[in-house]
């Protein structure tokens, strides 16, 4: 057996239960988890970040990332949201990227939750019409696909439902 402890990575657009899904499937599992570290920052609360604040959250991610993966004996670490968000979020506001190929550890696995409908009113969210969700998450898959990063599709279904497909994709795909 390999010492190799895994990365799977939460994702996806604003609304589409990330949150929800990170701490029952790290339950499932006996992981620890990270929370998205943007929902305590001051500037993305206000609404004024900038491309050095996305840089920032990125660090701390990664820094919070290690530290935790160095520090658990369990088999892996769930992470509410990595780099791709923030990607993401920094091209479509700033132009640029905030990750580049050594800033961020190997992610063994994405879990790209599809947006759900109903919009639930949240301090960080921006985008409440469906449909542009819907597109923003198209270019999530994009963005995964392009890079050739594992990933598996959560669709929309009741909690309990999601929580085990996810848990039985996870164990079917890294043999956990």
């Amino acid at each position: 057996m390999s010492n190799h402890k895994f990365r799977i990575v939460i994702t996806g657009v604003e609304n589409s239960g990330k949150s929800t899904l990170i701490k029952p499937l790290a339950e499932k599992f006996n992981w620890p988890f990270i929370m998205e570290l943007c929902r305590e920052n001051e500037a993305v609360l206000n609404g004024t970040e900038t491309f050095e604040t996305l840089k920032e959250l990125h660090r701390l991610e990664e820094n919070k990332f290690e530290e935790m993966i160095n520090s658990t004996s369990a088999n892996g670490v769930f992470c509410d949201t990595a780099g791709l968000v923030l990607d993401l979020w920094a091209e479509s506001v700033f132009g640029k990227r905030v990750t580049t190929k050594s800033s961020s550890r190997k992610i063994d696995l994405y879990l790209l939750c599809e947006t759900i409908e109903k919009w639930e009113e949240d301090p960080i969210r921006l985008i409440p019409n469906h449909q542009e969700r819907v597109e923003k998450n198209n270019e999530f898959r994009a963005r995964l696909e392009f890079e050739n990063a594992p990933y598996i599709y959560i669709p929309v279904m009741p909690l309990e439902e999601r929580i085990e497909f996810a848990e039985r994709k996870i164990k079917e795909i890294l043999d956990v």
